[in-house]
């Protein structure tokens, strides 16, 4: 039941058919195409707050616009309907690359620990279970996630060989088990105690990198849009001289640099396609990637360019990307 004095302030649910109604009174148009197919759309492939967040990446008249104040500039239905599923593809393979990137970064833990000469894969876990299981300010996370596994099916050939007790604190679970039972945000908190514990500098530089890219992770898990609010600017957030050179590198020049990194999920993005050819190691993942990405990019993401002739943002943010690519995924190295 809604209390009454907020029911006043909320939104009324409308009908698709009234949906159409209200884009149009925003002066979203249905050339390309018709308002039918477009109620067709709305009803059995698409809701109305998924397509019309992509509005974000379009301009309004500029104020004072008299009877167009507030109204879109140039924005037909089509455009939003063509944003939604290219971000649809974008995320069902920025997936792919973060699942690899997890893969392959526990495959890198443990070929380093391997050459530790005082680390018996033991070690390393309890220090960081005792660290957890005692700092206030992370409330228990990992102890508490893995007590909460202790009778999950998925894990019970792992947790079958351990005396656990949910009552005291966990230990002894071996490394290459343990990375096996943690999630990716987990595994990166893992990874930032793991190397300043043993002061390996040189894996310093990926940590920011990669908890940007747990962001983007949940975000694509989780079926959320990513493209439709690229016109948003998050200036207080640290960026590494990794991804400032890995852009240089790509002819991508200063100011382009730190407008686009300003914008977070461009920046998630860009943080998974350096983070991508830096940790997998396998050939044929990358080809097949490579492929992939081209695919999307040169081919399905361009299908309806004329649809954004206008649209200045868009059309940076693609270049952006493309020079990226361009140098980065165009031929993978051997």
């Amino acid at each position: 039941m809604i209390n009454n004095k907020f029911k006043g302030s909320l939104k009324p649910m409308m009908k698709t058919s009234e949906m159409v109604s209200h884009l149009k009174h925003k002066n979203i148009k249905f050339e390309k195409m018709s308002e039918d197919d477009a109620l067709r759309y709305l009803k059995y492939n698409n809701n109305y707050y998924n397509v019309t967040a992509y509005r974000h990446n379009f301009v309004k008249y500029p104020s004072p616009a008299g009877k167009y104040e507030g109204l879109y500039q140039d924005l037909d239905f089509a455009y939003l309907k063509d944003m939604a599923i290219i971000d649809y593809r974008v995320r069902l393979l920025l997936f792919k690359m973060v699942i690899d990137i997890e893969h392959y970064l526990k495959i890198r833990i443990l070929n380093i620990i391997e050459e530790i000469d005082e680390e018996d894969g033991y070690k390393i876990v309890n220090s960081y279970l005792k660290y957890d299981y005692n700092n206030s300010k992370i409330s228990k996370n990992v102890n508490d996630s893995i007590r909460r596994k202790v009778t999950n099916n998925n894990y019970k050939d792992i947790f079958i060989q351990y005396d656990f007790d949910g009552n005291r604190k966990i230990e002894n679970i071996p490394v290459w088990e343990f990375l096996e039972i943690i999630t990716f945000g987990e595994l990166i908190r893992f990874y930032d105690f793991f190397i300043h514990e043993y002061n390996l500098k040189k894996e310093y530089q990926y940590v920011q990198i990669l908890k940007d890219i747990v962001k983007l992770r949940n975000a694509v898990a989780h079926n959320t849009s990513i493209l439709s609010q690229l016109a948003e600017r998050d200036d207080i957030h640290p960026v590494t001289c990794n991804i400032m050179e890995y852009l240089k590198d790509c002819n991508i020049g200063k100011t382009t640099r730190k407008n686009k990194l300003n914008n977070s999920r461009i920046r998630q993005i860009t943080c998974t396609l350096y983070m991508f050819n830096k940790v997998v190691t396998s050939n044929g993942i990358k080809e097949n990637i490579c492929k992939e990405i081209n695919k999307l990019f040169f081919y399905r993401i361009v299908l309806h360019k004329d649809y954004y002739n206008n649209n200045e943002l868009l059309k940076s943010v693609y270049l952006y990307f493309k020079n990226i690519i361009e140098k980065n995924y165009k031929n993978i190295k051997k």
